[in-house]
């Protein structure tokens, strides 16, 4: 397990509405980390929705999901909780991270599934959500305080894996520049890696190519290919031009 401190702090919590939310007991935090859901299994919806831990305000969700081990993650906690509370899929932390973001930034593939799987399940019901588009991609779209999305994490981090799921599951969507200029083929570009690139430019049918002072992701990969190094995803970059 990777550790994870409790957090405690006087003030209570409040969303973006002013109500007060549910500080987090040392006993339902540790039953996440591990992953049981025995704890809530008898609890309210409602009062599951408004577990925080105090300073970095993560659900219950969000800690199951960064407690877990790359190598070993489990997706079972995600599912039960789920059936129980859809409305943690929304859920964002105090950087703006909703479980998507973390798990596209764990590289937790698995999971990643898991969480589209059941937002393909509901209908958002905001009345700003533009019609027609479902609480899936919805949910892929939404970008946290660094205006990253899932797939800008999961470039990030190097997690190819998530990043062709996202991709499949969102194909048209022109990614925008985070709060770095950087859009996820531009970072992609960036890092060299000729897997994320590929699999940005063939499941995207709108891949933004913009990054930071009027450069695109091709100035990005030939600034970067001292000896060759990253010779072939340019090459890559100049065969979808």
């Amino acid at each position: 397990m990777n550790p994870v401190s409790i957090e405690t702090e006087e003030a209570p919590l409040l969303d973006s509405n002013g109500e007060i939310k549910q500080q987090m007991d040392p006993i339902f935090f540790n039953a996440a980390a591990v992953g049981n859901s025995e704890p809530f299994k008898d609890m309210p919806r409602e009062v599951i929705g408004i577990l925080f831990t105090a300073k970095t305000k993560n659900t219950i969700l969000h800690i199951n999901i960064i407690s877990q081990e790359r190598e070993n993650a489990s997706t079972k906690f995600a599912e039960e909780i789920l059936e129980k509370c859809p409305s943690l899929l929304l859920q964002v932390n105090a950087k703006g991270d909703t479980p998507l973001h973390v798990a596209a930034k764990f590289g937790h593939s698995d999971i990643v599934r898991v969480l589209v799987e059941r937002a393909k399940l509901l209908q958002h019901e905001n009345e700003e959500l533009e019609s027609g588009i479902r609480t899936a991609r919805y949910m892929i779209r939404m970008t946290n305080n660094e205006k990253n999305t899932a797939l800008h994490e999961a470039v990030c981090h190097r997690n190819v894996d998530v990043v062709k799921i996202l991709t499949k599951e969102d194909p048209d969507y022109p990614y925008s520049a985070n709060n770095d200029g950087k859009t996820p083929l531009y970072m992609a570009a960036d890092y060299g890696s000729s897997d994320m690139v590929l699999a940005l430019l063939e499941n995207s049918t709108s891949a933004s190519h913009e990054g930071p002072n009027g450069k695109t992701a091709l100035h990005a990969a030939a600034m970067k290919s001292y000896f060759g190094k990253f010779s072939y995803t340019i090459s890559i970059l100049i065969s979808f031009y």
